[in-house]
């Protein structure tokens, strides 16, 4: 008897547990505009809204700018934003080429992880337009400035002679070295490229870049230098 009425409880149960589920999903289905559609042009749907929705980013010019405006009150913000998208452009068209050799550093591996994705097929990024780049992020740690841009953009992606078109996004890192004596033993530094050659920075502590010849502190304590770029 008891095990009946264990029976008729776990049903009623999943009964629930199944209406409550199709209720949520009509919900969502209706909130997008896909309530009555088969699941063909739910996936149309959703592709043409990948397509035409910018990229979100999460600016934090509100949050960080006054920190920027202490500490470097003469910095042009809007000349960094405008740096990060040549930047990017940079990579794009090196992409198109399949020639990196006017880059430098982790911006030119970047750009040849990209021309390698693409193997020997040609590739252009037609009608290359950018929505916005904000200030997603900024640092001052061990004697190194990191701002970082988030920047949304779109194109269209022509891949031997197929044009598709794509939202995108990618963040670009700028680094302003204050003191060179704090960042001598900071993993951080491993990943620094020299802005004149693009060799590796090994320590700040040397005088001069290995490879290049240029002053080390000279270099990183005058100017905000690109240093990364990922797309996300």
């Amino acid at each position: 008897m008891y095990f009946l009425i264990g029976v008729i409880i776990l049903i009623a149960f999943i009964v629930g547990l199944i209406i409550y589920f199709k209720i949520k999903i009509r919900i969502i289905l209706d909130k997008h505009g896909f309530l009555g559609l088969n699941l063909k042009d739910i996936i149309q749907n959703a592709r043409i809204e990948d397509q035409e929705i910018p990229k979100s980013l999460s600016s934090m010019d509100s949050i960080y700018m006054s920190n920027i405006k202490r500490d470097f009150p003469d910095l042009n913000i809007q000349e960094l934003k405008s740096k990060t998208e040549k930047v990017i452009l940079d990579c794009y068209n090196a992409i198109e080429s399949k020639d990196s050799s006017g880059l430098k550093g982790k911006i030119k591996s970047f750009t040849d992880d990209l021309i390698a994705d693409y193997n020997n097929k040609s590739v252009s990024f037609d009608d290359f337009k950018f929505h916005n780049t904000v200030v997603s992020g900024y640092k001052n740690e061990n004697g190194v400035i990191t701002i970082s841009f988030g920047s949304s953009f779109q194109y269209f992606l022509n891949v031997d002679g197929k044009s598709v078109k794509t939202q995108d996004r990618a963040r670009v890192e700028f680094i302003y070295i204050i003191d060179t004596d704090k960042v001598l033993n900071d993993k951080k530094v491993l990943g620094l490229n020299c802005p004149n050659c693009g060799g590796p920075i090994k320590s700040l502590g040397n005088k001069s870049c290995s490879y290049c010849g240029s002053g080390i502190k000279e270099i990183f304590g005058k100017i905000f230098t690109c240093n990364n770029i990922k797309r996300y």
